[in-house]
């Protein structure tokens, strides 16, 4: 019997799978496919001599979704992350081999590992990766490398920088949960940071990187060292700007800003590192984790404008709290 490759509404198929890999338990990967094809009459030619070549591949449970007239994405039940890179790879060997189909090709991997555990964070974190293979000029790119210290520093900091739009925050998002920690905690964190910074009247550019290094403080834990030889991805006058200054606040705490601006990151950094040990830390808890950070950052002498506005708020403004 001739093998189809099976197509579904995007949005219901992969709730519906995903719903299902977690009530039992069982692994599920997606590929997020971007491909300009070459030699072919017409694109819809082209996606049906493509849809040949995965019939060779796919397994009657996995899905073909498209999304736009040259993005798919494959979705994998009972399979792990390093099971779907098996599968990018001979679906990369097959469609860009001398005689292909595609002027170019990327592959973005992700799966329901590592804190994934929603539709949009499974598509979102795909698309994620997906791009950070365009951007890095590779065929493929695993959300896992976030995690796995294939990438230095530096790459990761170009490929953030060069994504669009919420990226950072997705990114960060799926690094907290990995950690384990309260979910929305660096975004409101973040988010503080910039009110303190417009009241302590500090320019946008130096909010911006403040923001950065509070949602991401501590990626260096997931990161290679960094390698001078390695060729970053092209970056604009600003974005080199932001990035040698991004790699020089690896070193706290003596990042290249001014005394408050200093002052509100390490201050922003210690209440992190506070709650970050408790999953579910009550509004009682935090209201005292407050406290003490502010009384350390007394101690430690950094600006008191800073330690007074940092005292001023309250659990409610860092976080959701239920009444």
């Amino acid at each position: 019997m001739k093998k189809i490759v099976p197509s579904h509404p995007r949005g219901a198929s992969i709730q519906q799978e995903l719903l299902r890999a977690l009530r039992y338990r069982r692994p599920l990967s997606i590929l997020s496919v971007s491909a300009e094809f070459s030699g072919a009459p017409s694109l819809m030619s082209g996606l049906s001599r493509a849809e040949t070549l995965l019939r060779g591949h796919l397994r009657n449970t996995d899905t073909v979704e498209a999304d736009t007239e040259n993005h798919s994405f494959i979705l994998l039940p009972e399979t792990m992350l390093d099971g779907a890179l098996v599968m990018a790879q001979r679906l990369v060997k097959d469609l860009l081999r001398p005689e292909g189909m595609v002027k170019s090709l990327s592959i973005g991997i992700s799966g329901i590992d590592d804190g994934i555990y929603r539709a949009d964070d499974l598509v979102n974190t795909a698309i994620l990766s997906d791009e950070a293979a365009q951007i890095l000029g590779h065929p493929i790119f695993s959300i896992r490398n976030f995690l796995d210290k294939s990438l230095s520093l530096s790459t990761v900091i170009a490929i953030i920088l060069n994504l669009p739009g919420d990226s950072l925050s997705q990114i960060s998002s799926f690094l907290e949960r990995t950690r384990h920690e309260p979910e929305g905690i660096r975004k409101s964190a973040a988010a503080m940071a910039v009110k303190i910074a417009k009241k302590l009247k500090i320019e946008e550019d130096d909010q911006e990187l403040i923001t950065f290094w509070i949602l991401l403080h501590d990626l260096p834990r997931n990161t290679s060292a960094q390698d001078s030889t390695e060729d970053l991805p092209r970056l604009s006058r600003r974005k080199k700007v932001s990035h040698g200054k991004l790699l020089e606040m690896l070193s706290p705490p003596e990042p290249p800003l001014g005394t408050r601006e200093k002052a509100l990151l390490a201050a922003v950094r210690m209440l992190l590192d506070e709650v970050v040990i408790y999953n579910n830390p009550t509004q009682e808890l935090f209201g005292d984790l407050l406290r003490k950070v502010s009384a350390e950052c007394e101690h430690q002498g950094l600006n008191r404008q800073v330690v007074a506005l940092l005292r001023k708020t309250s659990p409610s403004d860092w976080l959701p709290f239920s009444s």
